[in-house]
């Protein structure tokens, strides 16, 4: 029978639950139940007049849509269509049916801004959730690996303009006495009259005399040789190698020294966790093979398992033939000789196995980054400025996390490890395969060289297939019966 068109029914009234409408193992159903968010409120309390004023938005209710927001890499503006729109991100952010209200996007953005800006509260919500992904048995923080990154800043390379200086061109020839002719310094009249019409061919820019005018933060940046510089941030994150859970991450201006600085500050914040393994390795790349670095690791009780930028020779220790008096040369000297004790510890320590293994892993501190670019937009600032790039970071790393945390704990949930070594002990599942290989290796090794040596002809041609084809079987024989 052919299909008739089927006629649409608009009921007035609709009777569903918004439970029934989420599957069971959807991640943002898994999120809710692994991670309590009522502790933003006490973040933030601060933050409002208990007895004045309008009541505010919830908190948790903007804290679970910004998350979402990261999670699917969607703006502000486009995230409080979806929160309208779908049930699942209505039911995490504890909306009980279509008709709650979502907050608007100028309210979530003056929060964002301007009343949550001095709480801290993003950097408390990524350290809970590192707290809890260590607490669950996923973190162990023995085996740590730092690295940066360039992330584009959200400005165009026609916004430099040279820094102003602090007085003007006429104001300063007037107090060294200059009375010629300034007119040739004030006729503008050859500029373009939009930023795009200007023609940058042949001029230089650098970060020393130049700003963005759209983004003063940003710097001309270029990760590697061969490529172009843009204005950009570096991000820099702290994982856990093993579970690839990013233990703390911080944006920082594009210089040359910012990795490093930033990779101590972050070494610094671990103390805030109660790890069940004191932090004993860190990895990196080249970039902080400097011997400073090194030595201001070794003083912090962590072995550097990163490439020198110098010789993998040792080199000798500093000495002088004269002593000084004078505190600054000597502090100079201590400072040589400290830096040479170091480098040759890691020289040392480049030679041992453990050492290859961390610059395998760590690799996916890379991967992260990876993810973060393609999955959470990180490629590019949402924001402008250093302190909405670091809030960024938070967001970025706490839904990375929150996604290593989901996928543990159903691993564990499932029993995975559980199963494959009490099953495989107790001779269900992995005992008979185990056995089998054991026996086939076993035979091989015992009559191989028996069948050569003591059979010629078709009748060690026939011993071997006997002996192949009994293992196979995990049949016990006798060379004998041949």
């Amino acid at each position: 029978m052919t299909p008739q068109k089927q006629e649409q029914n608009n009921p007035m009234f609709h009777y569903f639950q918004m439970e029934d409408l989420v599957p069971q193992d959807h991640i943002l159903r898994q999120i809710d139940k692994l991670v309590d968010f009522s502790f933003i409120r006490d973040a933030v309390k601060d933050c409002y007049c208990p007895d004045n004023g309008r009541p505010g938005v919830d908190p948790e209710l903007v804290i679970r849509m910004l998350l979402i927001g990261y999670l699917y890499n969607v703006s502000e503006n486009r995230l409080c269509q979806e929160v309208t729109m779908h049930a699942e991100k209505r039911l995490f952010c504890h909306m009980t049916s279509f008709e709650d209200k979502v907050p608007d996007r100028s309210t979530v953005n003056k929060l964002r801004n301007h009343k949550w800006a001095t709480s801290g509260l993003f950097q408390i919500i990524m350290q809970r959730i590192v707290q809890q992904c260590i607490d669950a048995g996923l973190v162990s923080g023995r085996h740590l690996s730092v690295d940066g990154t360039q992330i584009r800043a959200n400005a165009s390379v026609k916004s430099i303009e040279p820094i102003e200086p602090p007085v003007s061109l006429d104001e300063y020839l007037t107090g060294i006495g200059f009375t010629g002719d300034t007119g040739a310094a004030d006729d503008t009249s050859h500029m373009p009259s939009h930023p795009q019409d200007r023609d940058f061919h042949g001029e230089r820019f650098t970060n020393e005399i130049h700003r963005s005018t759209t983004d003063p933060d940003a710097r001309l940046y270029k990760k590697s040789k061969g490529k172009e510089a843009s204005l950009s941030y570096i991000g820099n994150n702290l994982i856990d190698t093993k579970s690839r859970v990013i233990l703390d991450t911080k944006a920082t201006l594009a210089t040359g020294t910012a990795e490093r600085e930033a990779a101590l500050a972050m070494v610094d914040t671990l103390e805030t966790y109660t790890f069940s393994d004191e932090p004993s390795t860190l990895a990196g790349d080249t970039g902080y093979g400097s011997g400073d670095f090194i030595a201001d690791l070794l003083d912090r009780g962590m072995v550097p398992h990163i490439p020198l930028r110098a010789g993998s020779q040792p080199e000798s220790i500093p000495t002088w033939k004269n002593k000084t008096n004078y505190a600054h040369i000597q502090a100079k000297r201590d400072k040589k000789v400290r830096e040479a004790k170091a480098r040759n510890f890691a020289r040392f320590i480049s030679a041992t196995a453990h050492f290859k293994l961390s610059q395998k892993l760590r690799k996916r501190n890379e991967h992260l980054f990876a993810e973060a670019k393609q999955n959470h937009g990180m490629e590019r600032a949402r924001y402008r400025g250093l302190y909405p790039l670091q809030e960024q970071l938070y967001l970025t790393a706490s839904v990375q996390n929150l996604k290593r945390l989901v996928s543990f704990m159903r691993r564990k949930k499932a029993g995975v490890q559980s199963q494959i070594f009490e099953k495989g002990a107790s001779g269900s599942l992995l005992s008979p395969f185990l056995l089998w290989i054991n026996h086939f290796t076993n035979t091989i090794a015992t009559f191989l060289h028996e069948c050569i040596s003591n059979f010629t002809g078709k009748q060690k041609y026939f011993h071997i297939y006997w002996v192949l084809s009994s293992s196979l079987y995990h049949k016990p024989f006798n060379a004998c019966q041949v």
